[in-house]
């Protein structure tokens, strides 16, 4: 019999104390474990830094069955599953970097009831929803962890996020809980219409403030490159803290770790493109303090519980106001005073707007490839790409294509590059801008380079 709610709250404060060694939620943590643990379906938008795993991995610890958390990347997966781990969580992840034994251990400790928490990507769930089933393994919740990915990235970069309601209705349509660290309401709407969160239930939105005052915002308007390395060098300080240079290549985040190093500060590159073993070396480094800076792309952050960065600096422009914010974000964990740097040239927007030209070729180049495969293979592999892609969407074959809801996501990314824009040019207070854009009125600015620091 399940226990009545004021029971399992107890019963997850307890694993809380017993596991992260915390004596209570923090008031939103409340909200939405209280939400959870109710049996309704969920969507929380939480602040880098608001302690969002915390909300599915105490409910799974109470909550019979299976929880399955849906994770966007594989280093994500890796750092979340040893972080639980040393907590004492039975947890693991099933993905393509483990070979064909460690998957069956996963999921043999899955068929005998041993894990609580199961991390898997939008792909594997697809193909093991119906699996988990067939077998008889009851899914308690279904969490989405960086849910803003099912409208970002759903469409035109990872198709899976948009069928993961059809993989939740073969688990049995458990109850989901929705995580992000930014989603303006557009996107809050496009996650619940995609999991049909509720269906014709209530279902419950926890929205906490995106306002951190302890994060000071700035923008730094530079020329030339070797402009850019300068200024960032006037804000990498070892008696400041640890840093953050966000990049958008691997190859520039190369770069700029050796130019640091020679600048004499402790730093190392952090990226996908690196094997396990480096990438647990470097983060091994960063959370122990043994390096002053660490130049990463994006992957780099996610999950990752280190208090005490101090600045956080972006080398260029970010392609969305989301990936600024949670980037950003990562700075002053700990509610110590920090600061959140853009480093901006004028041309910066451009490189994100001709990407776009790629994600969304030209409709007559991309119908013009489909009727001629000489077009096609004329192409570069990543426009070639778009263009399969859209044609599986898009069904050619099957009579004229309907171009409207692509022409409306190329519209909202191109609003994204302009919102960023606008942070990096306005007058007014940055802080403002950028809450704006996530639907918050700010009434007093905390602290940016338009304002004191309050």
């Amino acid at each position: 019999m399940t226990p009545p709610l004021p029971a399992r709250l107890a019963l997850a404060r307890a694993a809380l104390l017993r596991h992260f060694g915390f004596p209570d939620f923090r008031p939103a943590q409340r909200r939405v474990v209280q939400s959870v643990l109710a049996g309704r379906d969920t969507l929380a938008v939480l602040p880098t830094g608001g302690g969002k795993s915390v909300c599915f991995q105490v409910p799974a610890l109470v909550l019979d069955g299976l929880t399955v958390v849906v994770s966007p990347l594989l280093s994500l997966m890796q750092d979340q599953v040893e972080a639980g781990k040393r907590r004492g969580l039975a947890a693991a992840a099933l993905n393509s970097a483990q070979d064909a034994e460690s998957q069956r251990a996963v999921l043999d400790a899955v068929r005998q009831g041993t894990l609580k928490l199961l991390y898997v990507s939008p792909e594997r769930l697809e193909r093991l929803a119906g699996a988990l089933g067939g077998q008889g393994v009851r899914v308690g919740l279904l969490a989405v962890d960086e849910a803003h990915c099912i409208s970002e990235w759903g469409h035109d970069f990872r198709p899976s996020y948009r069928l993961l309601l059809a993989a939740r209705i073969r688990l049995g349509r458990p109850p989901v809980v929705a995580l992000t660290g930014s989603a303006t309401p557009e996107v809050r709407q496009d996650i619940a219409t995609s999991l049909r969160l509720g269906g014709a239930r209530r279902w419950d939105l926890h929205l906490d403030s995106f306002d951190r005052p302890n994060l000071w915002f700035g923008v730094e308007r530079v020329v030339t490159d070797r402009d850019r390395f300068r200024r960032l060098l006037e804000h990498l300080s070892p008696r400041r803290g640890t840093a953050i240079v966000y990049a958008p290549t691997r190859r520039t985040t190369e770069g700029l770790a050796r130019s640091i190093h020679y600048a004499g500060f402790r730093c190392a590159a952090y990226h996908a493109g690196l094997d396990r073993e480096r990438r647990e070396e470097v983060l091994h480094r960063f959370l122990s303090g043994q390096l002053d800076v660490v130049t990463a792309t994006s992957a780099f952050g996610m999950g990752i519980d280190k208090p005490d960065v101090r600045v956080v600096v972006h080398w260029m422009l970010p392609p969305t106001p989301e990936s600024y914010y949670q980037e950003a974000g990562r700075a002053g964990r700990d509610g110590e005073r920090s600061s959140c740097i853009l480093l901006y040239a004028k041309g910066d927007a451009e490189l994100h707007r001709r990407q776009l030209d790629v994600t969304f070729p030209a409709e007559r180049v991309v119908e013009l490839a489909w009727r001629d495969p000489a077009r096609l293979a004329s192409l570069p592999s990543n426009v070639r790409e778009s263009v399969e892609r859209l044609r599986k969407e898009l069904d050619p074959e099957g009579g004229a294509p309907d171009w409207k809801r692509v022409r409306e996501r190329r519209k909202r990314a191109a609003n994204r590059i302009s919102a960023m824009e606008r942070y990096a040019t306005t007058s007014r207070c940055r802080r403002s801008e950028l809450l704006r854009y996530f639907g918050e009125h700010l009434r007093r600015c905390a602290g940016c380079d338009k304002h004191s620091s309050g």
